[in-house]
């Protein structure tokens, strides 16, 4: 019988368009699905994850940017007070 743990491929476009994944990727994991193997989406998806983690690194420098001026604006604000 049919594996009740594999999913359908509309529960993957769903969880891939959940993920933020550009429609040219889910494109190209779908034909992967069809004709690739799975050691194939695994490398789709390992990429794509790499991709997504380096954009997560960057809006953490942006946030640490606008800590660092929050910082040094209550610092100032502390040496008013004194």
């Amino acid at each position: 019988g049919r594996d009740m743990a594999r999913l359908t491929r509309d529960e993957i476009i769903q969880i891939l368009e959940d993920a933020g994944c550009t429609t040219a990727f889910i494109d190209q994991y779908l034909e992967t699905l069809d004709e690739g193997t799975t050691k194939e989406q695994l490398r789709l998806l390992i990429g794509q994850r790499c991709r997504q983690l380096e954009c997560v690194h960057t809006e953490q420098k942006k946030l640490d940017c606008i800590d660092y001026l929050r910082y040094q604006l209550q610092k100032e604000q502390e040496q008013k007070k004194k």
